[in-house]
């Protein structure tokens, strides 16, 4: 009696640490887009699950709904409200602007922010880009303070939902990024987190916040990923941890032949970043020395990266990761989820 107990517990604990070992990368799903269409992936999958042909788009916080946008014959931008997991559209809102930035969902899940002109442009003449919230039932709709005259691109929200930060870019100013509150009663407020000299295409949003508020990561184009407090101070380039550890090939490329891990080792241009909900990872975009494109995920406990996915001919975008409200796996594949079998419909 004694001998089985012994044997069973046995199992249970080489099991758990199995599972522990699997989990290790397990915990929510990354959205991102590749040339114009919408995918997901749990971050343990080798295999992404097509959502949607609608490429600016932008996960719930919760892990079940996308919003993504799309043209009318009118050439107005729609909001399209979908199941993330089936790709089915739940509803549409029409966004009354003409042109058409960028789209991110708040961390409480109450807010869409987007931007545009709410007039066409006639004989080439300039119109300022507005900034908009919207709910995601379209029923609230409400304006936020900006800089006029510039154009505000690539969102993203503070840990708390009370502010949205962007670039403007309509100027050079590499260093600097924007706050609105978003009860719009304060003026923006202009922010310098980034360490001295670090520079980045402002066309996307190359920063993310931790969940707790109390760090920002941050993607230098040429340099790594960094990690500093949201007051810009304690700046640490966090891919230094791992380039000594390239002989253990954590990443390969398309062809199978082993590649070095990070800046002069592997990866040459660094993009756009974000961090996983619970604070132990970050997802980021990058070119290869090879002139291929991928998402890596880092591990803050590990101290290593591993890619997610590696692509020949154009940048993922737009990464973002959120929860994981259901069990998640690529079309017409089988998938054990915790002991449940599930097929999933085409």
């Amino acid at each position: 009696m004694h001998t089985r107990h012994l044997v069973l517990l046995f199992s249970l604990i080489i099991l758990f640490g199995f599972c522990s070992g699997m989990s290790g990368w397990a915990e929510g799903m990354i959205v991102y887009a590749y040339r114009g269409t919408t995918y997901m992936m749990h971050p343990n999958d080798t295999i992404p699950t097509r959502i949607t042909e609608e490429g600016i788009s932008t996960p719930s916080p919760d892990g079940r709904l996308l919003a993504a946008v799309d043209r009318d014959p009118d050439r107005r931008n729609v909001l399209h409200i979908r199941d993330l997991h089936t790709g089915k559209k739940i509803r549409s809102i029409i966004l009354q602007v003409h042109s058409y930035v960028d789209i991110s969902w708040s961390p409480d899940g109450r807010w869409i922010v987007y931007a545009g002109n709410p007039e066409r442009i006639r004989a080439g003449r300039g119109l300022d880009t507005e900034i908009f919230l919207i709910s995601p039932d379209g029923r609230r709709k409400r304006k936020l303070r900006h800089p006029i005259g510039e154009r505000p691109i690539g969102f993203v929200w503070a840990p708390d939902a009370q502010s949205v930060f962007y670039n403007l870019a309509a100027i050079d100013r590499r260093q600097e990024i924007w706050e609105s509150k978003i009860n719009g009663q304060e003026n923006p407020k202009k922010h310098l987190p980034f360490h001295e000299g670090a520079g980045f295409l402002n066309r996307y949003p190359f920063y993310s916040f931790s969940p707790n508020g109390k760090e920002i990561a941050y993607t230098p184009i040429h340099e790594g990923v960094f990690v500093a407090d949201v007051k810009g101070k304690n700046h640490r380039k966090v891919t230094d941890k791992v380039t000594d550890r390239a002989q253990k090939n954590v990443l390969a490329d398309v062809v199978g032949i082993d590649i070095q891990v990070f800046v002069k080792q592997g990866l040459r241009q660094f993009f756009q970043v974000d961090w996983s909900p619970n604070g132990k990872h970050l997802v980021f975009s990058a070119e290869t020395l090879m002139g291929n494109y991928g998402l890596y995920i880092y591990s803050f406990a590990s101290e290593e990266a591993r890619r997610l996915v590696l692509l020949r001919d154009s940048l993922p975008i737009l990464p973002r990761w959120v929860g994981d409200s259901l069990p998640v796996q690529p079309n017409n594949k089988m998938a054990v989820t915790w002991g449940t079998l599930k097929k999933s419909k085409n």
